[in-house]
């Protein structure tokens, strides 16, 4: 494939027959174009490539009525939720991943290898305790804060000793998604795996900033028709109105299910 950097493109190419060499292009460029998809969506965009990954029940369930949902899919899925971590520049969870899981977002790969991405959370009005593990982790990455103008500068001021505070404005009360993906793009942030709860899955395809899904669907029954699903807010009125998806792939990992697709 042409490289789609307007910059750049066609010089390549254009250097080499100059010196009279046959240049083939489109040669496997589907194959090319999903090795080179988050690159791609930034260059041409300047807006990074966002990934929402979930797990759940195959009666389709991230967590038990009470809440907990550790651990719903397999150990190999988790491992392979670490190599993606380590291929991304940003992790984005909200404010209620991190008060309700307290997690750590970093990667942690059996060797020991790899690295850690960037952590992003989103918090309109700056509730993150500050004793937050993802504040206060020895990582050679920085945790970013996504906050709106509505939040305490007081608390915005102490949260700065911890962490970058981005302050974005804000759609219907919340961090508006498009202008933090306007943001991050400026910060030359490429890639960015959505590991958020319901509200923030359903808040990111709503605002049209999902590029790839990656459901992994684990062979266990949770039930409970107040267990959450993946996709949370006021949801659809009509079929017609659903998320279709493209360029579907499924495969095993471990006891689990990973269907991988784009929103089109």
């Amino acid at each position: 494939m042409v490289d789609p950097n307007p910059r750049v493109s066609g010089r390549g190419k254009k250097i080499l027959e100059d010196h009279g060499i046959e240049v083939q292009t489109g040669v496997l460029e589907s194959e090319a174009r999903k090795l080179n998809e988050a690159y791609i969506k930034y260059i041409t965009t300047g807006k990074p490539f966002v990934t929402l990954k979930a797990a759940m029940s195959l009666d389709g369930k991230i967590a038990t009525s009470s809440g907990r949902s550790r651990w719903i899919s397999s150990e190999d899925s988790r491992r392979m939720v670490h190599r993606l971590r380590d291929e991304v520049d940003a992790i984005l969870v909200g404010i209620g991943t991190v008060i309700h899981d307290d997690p750590s977002l970093t990667t942690r790969l059996p060797d020991g290898s790899g690295h850690d991405a960037i952590r992003i959370i989103l918090d309109s009005k700056a509730r993150i305790p500050l004793n937050a593990r993802i504040l206060n982790l020895d990582s050679s990455e920085r945790t970013i804060v996504a906050v709106t103008p509505q939040a305490p500068k007081d608390k915005v001021a102490r949260l700065e000793r911890l962490a970058e505070v981005l302050i974005v404005p804000e759609q219907d009360g919340r961090v508006d998604l498009q202008s933090l993906m306007d943001k991050l793009g400026q910060m030359e942030i490429m890639s960015v795996l959505l590991e958020g709860g319901a509200k923030v899955n359903a808040s990111a395809l709503k605002a049209g900033i999902v590029d790839k899904v990656m459901i992994f669907i684990a062979p266990k029954l949770i039930g409970g028709s107040g267990a959450p699903g993946p996709i949370g807010g006021t949801g659809i009125d009509d079929l017609s109105e659903a998320v279709p998806l493209k360029d579907i792939s499924v495969e095993r990992v471990g006891e689990d299910i990973l269907i991988t697709g784009t929103p089109f």
